[in-house]
């Protein structure tokens, strides 16, 4: 799979997916803190080369027409998150006509779309699932939690899989049994109180073993949103805020 990343951030997603066994082909990326990680990944071979541009708004997707099998997009959650003015489609940093466009110039067989849950409550949802299914995709969507990957914590994030040749079998009924089989236990929730690091002996085997430490996991990442003397911590921290 040929991955074109939209809105990469620091390639959180990238990294994901190249485990996967995707390669990126390309990125765009507005931040220059972000873009500088991604090229230092690059450096020292834990990615694949690709170019990197700077702004969705002067991408041209033509180009990479047959050459990309999937487009993916943590479109910006600004416009649509509750801890925002909610503007939605009147937000000026609202990029999915920028994101739809490329996908139409680009013709890829799949789209993976990530933002927020407070999107489904706007009307906008709809119009970006009919834009889908104009330009020919049909589109499954989910809210998958980080609990459901064996985390502590909820952060729940809106994710949408769009195929253009052929319905997505069985992915809602999928996540409703994943929900549905949630192991017991504590969890922070980041809308609301954030509860101490638990152990989770039940589902030791569903933890991620890059995530956990010493069979431990750390409700919050070890950069802390107060830390002194860390090196570029402002960027680091809107490089994770902004991350898949």
């Amino acid at each position: 799979m040929n991955e074109l990343a939209l809105f990469a951030g620091a390639g959180g997603g990238i990294l994901g997916t190249h485990l996967l066994g995707w390669r990126p082909v390309c990125a765009v990326e507005i931040e220059p803190y972000a873009r500088e990680v991604l090229l230092r990944r690059q450096e020292d071979k834990i990615l694949p080369p690709f170019p990197i541009w700077d702004d969705v708004r002067t991408f041209d997707g033509k180009p990479w027409c047959g050459i990309v099998d999937v487009v993916s997009a943590g479109f910006p959650c600004q416009p649509f998150s509750v801890a925002g003015s909610q503007k939605g489609s009147d937000d000026e940093r609202n990029g999915w006509p920028d994101t739809i466009r490329i996908i139409r110039e680009v013709g890829p067989e799949f789209a993976l779309l990530e933002n927020v849950p407070g999107l489904v409550r706007f009307d906008y949802f709809g119009q970006i699932l009919g834009d889908l299914a104009a330009a020919g995709f049909d589109a499954e969507w989910g809210i998958v939690s980080a609990e459901e990957a064996g985390a502590p914590h909820k952060r729940e994030r809106l994710w949408i899989v769009a195929n253009s040749d052929e319905p997505i079998k069985g992915s809602r009924e999928q996540l409703r049994a994943r929900r549905n089989s949630k192991a017991n236990g504590s969890v922070a929730d980041s809308n609301g109180s954030h509860g101490e690091g638990v152990q989770f002996t039940e589902r030791g085997k569903q933890e991620s073993t890059i995530a956990k430490l010493n069979g431990w996991w750390k409700t919050e990442p070890s950069v802390g949103r107060v830390a002194n003397g860390v090196a570029n911590r402002l960027d680091r921290l809107r490089a994770i805020g902004n991350g898949q």
